[in-house]
């Protein structure tokens, strides 16, 4: 019930938005089948998902705007990325051998990466400070600050 006094409130099947109300929308997310069809390790990179069935058509367009000045710092993304997106599919598809590992492989490679990376130009997340023996994670400049090939 909307009350008189309040002239921005939402109906109850409405969301806030700035000045106005919107109509609610119900999502539907498909659940993945067993063993779904994968696209390589480097087109799953390169696409931005492992898995053809969520290739959907924004992510080209927000590929298309994603300026990659440091490429190291771009592919260390993308594996967290995929790491990430095997776990999701992993909390449901425990038992495919396959996508873990491809998880293992991702992860083991992201590790190496940050470590090397972080060696260059400084922790990437404030957990990294606690191995590197001091707190570290405000000095500038931040790592994406650097110009390639600079420190």
């Amino acid at each position: 019930m909307q009350a008189e006094n309040q002239p921005h409130a939402c109906g109850t099947t409405e969301g806030k938005l700035p000045g106005k109300c919107a109509a609610m929308v119900f999502p539907y997310i498909a659940m993945q089948e067993n063993t779904p069809d994968t696209y390589s390790k480097e087109e799953g990179l390169s696409t931005g998902t492992l898995f053809p069935g969520l290739n959907l058509p924004f992510f080209r367009a927000v590929k298309s705007q994603m300026n990659c000045a440091e490429p190291a710092l771009c592919e260390l993304m993308a594996l967290d990325f995929a790491v990430a997106e095997l776990g999701l599919y992993l909390d449901t598809h425990k038992d495919d051998k396959d996508a873990f590992a491809l998880y293992t492989y991702y992860a083991n490679l992201y590790k190496e990466g940050k470590e090397k990376y972080e060696k260059q130009y400084g922790p990437l997340n404030q957990i990294s400070t606690a191995r590197l023996g001091s707190y570290s994670w405000l000095s500038d400049p931040w790592p994406w600050d650097y110009e390639r090939g600079s420190k």
